[in-house]
C-alpha cells in the first residue's frame, strides 16, 4: 500500500477509530484488546464499533496467534502513524500505554 493509500484510509475513519489506530502503533507487536480498551477510555460497545471500523478498512486484523489482540495488516502502517503522531506526543502515549499494560496485567507498583 503506498503512503497516499493508507493516508486516504485514514482521513476515511472516525475520529475514535484514527486513535485507535495511534494507540495500535505505540504498542510493540499486537495489541490485546484490553490494553486498547483502556487507552481509548471506550465503552465495550464504543470499542467494538471502533474494531469494527479499522478491520473493514483492511488496515487491523485479529493478531494470528492471539484472538484477543489487533495487529496491522500492513507491516508500513506503523512507521507511517507514529511519524504522524510526532515527537510531541508519541512520549505522552507512551507513557499512557505503559501504564495501561501495567494495569491490565495487575502490576499497579510504581516505576522505579
Amino acid at each position: 500500500m503506498t503512503e497516499k493509500q493508507l493516508a486516504e484510509r485514514i482521513a476515511a475513519l472516525s475520529g475514535s477509530a484514527r486513535r485507535l489506530l495511534d494507540y495500535l502503533a505505540i504498542l510493540d507487536g499486537p495489541g490485546r484488546y484490553a490494553v486498547l480498551r483502556h487507552l481509548a477510555r471506550a465503552t465495550e460497545e464504543d470499542m467494538v464499533v471502533d474494531l469494527q471500523e479499522v478491520v473493514e478498512a483492511g488496515l487491523v486484523m485479529v493478531a494470528k496467534n492471539d484472538p484477543n489482540a489487533y495487529d496491522f495488516t500492513d507491516e508500513e502502517l506503523r512507521p507511517h502513524l507514529l511519524a504522524r503522531i510526532g515527537d510531541m506526543r508519541l512520549p505522552k502515549l507512551r507513557a499512557r500505554a505503559q501504564a495501561a499494560q501495567r494495569r491490565v496485567s495487575g502490576d499497579l507498583r510504581l516505576e522505579p
